[in-house]
């Protein structure tokens, strides 16, 4: 992780900032891959599955909608019950200068069956860095806190005790018409819960990573 995203970074910095984009909306579907991991990385599960991506950009606003399901099979160690995963992932930008934006907005990922895994839902709140890498190419580089996050199993996390960090790219065809989307999210937050005893860690961490194709208006 540390790796890939120096490497992002050094990318985005030898690249000319990207210049704000006109007004588009875009939608298409997407195929989602995932690791989620609780308490310790002996609780481990991977999966697939499908999702759907919409994009919109109107003037120095812009905002991006994800929705994915991925059935989480159990990767060895203690983990024995498969579960699905519904995730709804939204982010609203404002564009601020050079290649950054201010970023708000929420995750809600829901557990199937209930408690197999935490269900969580949370604000978030960060910036995102954006630069061309060439005719219809753009990459992008976000992340951020993710504030008040509230767990279907209980616990409490500190006030920066949870981030998300996100890497996403496109790639334009058809004259701009139709576009190839990836994106990959990672989540990591430290929670704790008590149990009458005194406190625990009970951290969660998941890496999501979506490819898709989008039509554009």
């Amino acid at each position: 992780m540390r790796t890939l995203t120096l490497f992002a970074l050094a990318g985005l910095a030898v690249v000319p900032t990207c210049r704000l984009a006109s007004q588009h909306f875009a939608i298409g579907p997407q195929i989602a891959f995932g690791d989620y991991r609780e308490t310790s990385s002996d609780l481990r599960y991977r999966g697939s599955g499908i999702g759907a991506k919409a994009s919109m950009t109107w003037k120095k606003f812009s905002a991006d909608v994800w929705l994915s399901k991925v059935k989480y099979q159990p990767e060895g160690g203690t983990a024995t019950t498969e579960f699905d995963a519904s995730e709804v992932d939204v982010l609203l930008r404002y564009y601020v200068a050079g290649p950054f934006s201010a970023e708000l907005g929420f995750v809600n990922r829901k557990a199937d069956p209930e408690f197999e895994a935490q269900s969580v839902g949370t604000v978030t709140a960060g910036a995102q860095m954006a630069h061309l890498l060439g005719p219809g190419v753009r990459m992008s580089l976000d992340g951020g806190l993710m504030l008040g996050p509230t767990f279907s199993g209980g616990g409490s996390v500190s006030a920066v005790g949870a981030v998300r960090l996100g890497l996403g790219i496109t790639v334009d065809a058809l004259r701009g018409r139709l576009r190839f989307t990836g994106d990959y999210d990672f989540q990591s937050l430290s929670r704790e819960t008590d149990n009458g005893s005194g406190s625990l860690s009970a951290p969660i961490q998941q890496s999501l990573g979506r490819i898709g194709l989008a039509v554009v208006f």
